[in-house]
């Protein structure tokens, strides 16, 4: 979620109520642990009819190149975009991997794809009536207890209309900023604009929108998904997010021409959890991994899905 109008969205759909600032996480997590946490995704690609590939309809190749930055930019790797030498980035440890089978045990010819006609061109999201939550999700969805579901649509109408995507919280996470309830299990997962998922760095994609076209509102809002708040803690240089290596800010930040002085520190534009273009992203810190595998390990579907 990237712009003002979001934000208010986000507030909707997860109310976040005044917690515990104790940010100590140590307990919970390991420091030394190593331990991969695969989560297994299906994207259902919701369309209006076109032809694959085309328009809401997107490749398969498309789809493969966001879970690719999902990877690069959870495990910090080397050689692309997802690496920064900061010393407080993390590599997260968490992979994706997109589903061979479906809820039947059936091989899916794509992998990680169902294809739905969601019989509107546009999808509007609002505050009241909204068929996203009220019929899309709660029509097409696979157990989240097994799936990581992702939808991609084409958003539409006024309140829609600078939407790039967002993101339900975990429930019962245990974690300060965190509602116990996040939301029912038949709309848990993230929804993204088609325009904006995938990288036009790894395919021919020519409806993807720059400059958020290299990926980076998925990873932005996986990182809702696994319980992180925005770095500027949605409000001023009192309000936290609960994380104590990323710098106090007082506002969200859109691009990394020059590093800004505020709450009395540098700020952190290249944290994924900032609103900035796509090209300035490359940081999750180690206290935000420490929230991401506590929500991994103790949230309701979170820790199913990953057997652990």
């Amino acid at each position: 979620m990237k712009t003002i109008k979001i934000v208010l969205v986000f507030f909707i759909m997860a109310w976040i109520t005044s917690c515990s600032t104790d940010n100590n996480l140590d307990e919970i997590v390991d420091e030394n642990e190593v331990f991969i946490y695969r989560i297994h995704v299906v994207v259902h690609v919701v369309h209006y009819g076109e032809p694959i590939g085309q328009g809401a309809n997107i490749s398969y190749e498309q789809v493969k190149s966001q879970i690719e930055v999902l990877n690069e930019d959870f495990r910090k790797m080397v050689g692309t975009n997802g690496y920064n030498d900061n010393p407080v980035g993390a590599d997260t440890t968490i992979e994706f991997v997109l589903a061979d089978k479906d809820p039947d045990g059936n091989l899916l010819t794509e992998p990680g794809i169902d294809r739905i006609n969601g019989g509107r061109s546009e999808w509007p999201k609002g505050v009241f009536r909204n068929p996203i939550e009220t019929s899309l999700k709660p029509t097409y969805y696979w157990d989240p207890s097994q799936y990581f579901n992702i939808w991609t649509i084409n958003f539409g109408g006024f309140v829609s209309r600078d939407l790039l995507g967002y993101a339900q919280f975990p429930s019962r996470s245990g974690l300060p900023g965190l509602n116990a309830d996040g939301g029912s299990a038949e709309t848990d997962g993230v929804v993204i604009g088609y325009k904006y998922f995938g990288s036009s760095e790894k395919g021919d994609f020519p409806e993807l929108v720059a400059p958020y076209d290299l990926g980076r509102t998925a990873t932005h809002e996986v990182g809702h998904w696994l319980g992180l708040r925005h770095i500027w803690g949605d409000g001023d240089c009192s309000n936290d997010d609960y994380c104590l290596d990323t710098p106090n800010a007082s506002a969200p930040n859109y691009d990394c021409a020059s590093i800004k002085i505020s709450c009395d520190e540098p700020e952190m534009p290249q944290n994924y959890m900032d609103y900035s273009y796509d090209n300035c992203m490359n940081i999750f810190t180690e206290n935000q991994k420490k929230r991401m595998i506590t929500v991994l390990k103790n949230s309701i579907r979170r820790k199913e899905l990953i057997g652990y």
